[in-house]
């Protein structure tokens, strides 16, 4: 059986991530990883990282064109922006995100089928200031190959709270 790619990048995040819900999320992400395909959105039960969901935000992705709709956002994510963006195109929620790493790095994740870390100030103005954020970008996979959904967590981090400094 040969190892997806994924595995291995997701482990080497998990080395580097600071906060300890990134790395609770990141660990159970591995732990329903098969190993040698991507996990389905079928996969991922969000009860087993209670402590995660305030901060995720799990989109679809649709193709011909390359677009990322909204099916989930959480609390602290829906907080950070001032609004909800459930069920709406991330391009038409956010105007001018398709030039953010925030959608180069989703559309990144579609094409590699690895996930995507970044540590560091936000590409987008959030409602409340902050120091760096701390976020992953998960692909998930309903035939093991295609990513079609990408679970993100995206953490506030106070500047006590930013333990990479």
């Amino acid at each position: 059986m040969t190892e997806h790619p994924s595995f291995a990048a997701a482990t080497e995040i998990l080395d580097i991530a600071g906060a300890a819900e990134m790395r609770a999320l990141l660990r159970y992400w591995l732990s329903v990883h098969p190993r040698d395909a991507l996990p389905g959105r079928r996969d991922f039960d969000p009860a087993a990282v209670p402590g995660a969901l305030a901060n995720l935000v799990l989109t679809e992705v649709e193709r011909d064109p390359l677009r990322f709709r909204v099916r989930l956002m959480g609390t602290a994510v829906v907080r950070a922006f001032g609004k909800d963006f459930t069920g709406r195109y991330l391009d038409e929620a956010l105007p001018g995100v398709v030039d953010t790493v925030i959608h180069t790095d989703r559309v990144a994740v579609v094409e590699t089928g690895l996930p995507s870390y970044r540590h560091g100030a936000t590409a987008m103005p959030i409602k409340f200031d902050f120091a760096p954020i701390e976020r992953v970008y998960l692909p998930l996979a309903t035939d093991g190959a295609t990513v079609d959904m990408i679970l993100a967590m995206t953490l506030y981090l106070t500047r006590s709270a930013d333990r990479r400094r």
